[in-house]
């Protein structure tokens, strides 16, 4: 679980709680809660495949519980796949029973291993790339769609309440419980959006672009690595480059030959 996920949520519900001045069960309301958080539940599901609805709350599982590869260890991941494949007699053996920190590295170098083309390799990580965009851009959309719903839940459970309260106007024991949920489906419908929801749908943005990040990274080393580039000139040339927002993915110069390789290609 992400720590800071944890503290942030649970502090503002704890700050909320204070201001209730340790009358919290008065805050309670089952009526609303059913209206707010079911509604708010059902709704998104309606127009959602279950499919996407999987999808959407396994992205989000896995955004608060793991964290991307740092930049440093998928560099000294590259440099390391480079150096075997440059010197190591028995690469393709070393590379395929290698244990990777980062799954896209290890995909690439698999299908390298399995003697893909440069141009297919290429194409395949790029499809990978944009599989992986699309799939924490449709979370994103799901749990955003769910933060303006809520409020509108909200809403409703109001002018429910606000019915129950006018339609038992005679009877003092029916204000109370429509009241109740008039003021407190607002007030879920607010915490919902903007305690829980709202940093969900944020936390899962910052995330993807570190993945897509990271995957952009991994797939220009090990494109560099495999036309026979020096690993050795992977972190000037990496760090060099970071891709910004929405920019091209990284395109690192091509690697020169080895003056023993360019007098053999003379010669011959």
């Amino acid at each position: 679980m992400d720590i800071a996920s944890l503290i942030g949520v649970l502090g503002a519900l704890l700050l909320i709680a204070i201001a209730t001045g340790g009358r919290f069960l008065q805050f309670f309301d089952l009526p609303a809660v059913f209206i707010v958080f079911g509604g708010t539940f059902l709704v998104v599901l309606s127009k959602s495949t279950m499919a996407d609805f999987r999808a959407a709350y396994t992205t989000a599982r896995e955004v608060l519980t793991t964290k991307p590869v740092p930049l440093t260890d998928m560099i000294d991941e590259l440099i390391a796949v480079g150096r075997v494949a440059r010197y190591d007699d028995r690469w393709m053996i070393t590379l395929e029973d290698r244990e990777y920190k980062d799954a896209f590295i290890a995909k690439a170098v698999r299908m390298w291993v399995d003697g893909i083309d440069h141009a297919l390799l290429k194409d395949a990580l790029l499809r990978e790339i944009t599989e992986m965009k699309i799939r924490f851009e449709q979370a994103r959309d799901f749990f955003a769609y769910a933060q303006e719903l809520a409020p509108g839940m909200g809403m409703i459970g109001t002018l429910i309440g606000l019915v129950i309260m006018m339609g038992g106007v005679n009877d003092p024991r029916t204000i109370g419980p429509g009241m109740a949920v008039a003021l407190l489906t607002t007030l879920y419908g607010a915490i919902l959006a903007n305690v829980v929801i709202g940093p969900l749908v944020q936390k899962i943005n910052g995330h993807g672009k570190r993945v897509k990040r990271n995957y952009e990274m991994a797939m220009a080393g090990v494109l560099f690595i495999h036309k026979g580039g020096d690993p050795r000139l992977l972190p000037d040339l990496l760090l060099g480059h970071l891709p910004h927002e929405d920019s091209a993915p990284i395109a690192l110069p091509e690697p020169k030959q080895d003056q023993a390789e360019a007098e053999a290609t003379d010669n011959a």
